[in-house]
């Protein structure tokens, strides 16, 4: 067995990394209430502490609540961001019968989103 990570492990940050991350570059949105960037990076923190051996469906739940997050952090295009919602709510979907507890973190992160107006 090799000790070289992967082509995967190579291209992708650990999921938990990454979500750390974006929660910094939140907390520095200008764009939005200092309220709702608290509470997201916060949530962001705790979705990252659920994901320490993450599931297939874990992995692709955070995956879609990172992706809103980053479209709204960046100010994309509402159409964009829309998008990025319907997907994040197909993966809670699937996840909250498997996942209940990162689903509900990403839960109370899309309500901390919706109550700013996107």
């Amino acid at each position: 067995m090799s000790d070289q990570p992967t082509k995967d492990e190579e291209l992708t940050p650990p999921v938990a990394e990454e979500i750390n991350e974006l929660a910094r570059h939140l907390r520095e949105a200008d764009h939005l209430e200092p309220e709702v960037r608290a509470e997201a990076a916060e949530l962001l923190g705790k979705l990252a502490e659920a994901l320490e051996d993450p599931s297939v469906q874990e992995k692709d739940l955070a995956q879609s609540a990172t992706d809103l997050v980053r479209a709204v952090k960046d100010q994309h295009e509402p159409g964009l961001i829309e998008a990025a919602w319907d997907r994040l709510e197909i993966a809670v979907a699937k996840a909250e019968t498997t996942a209940p507890v990162t689903t509900d973190v990403v839960r109370r992160l899309i309500d901390a989103l919706a109550g700013s107006g996107i």
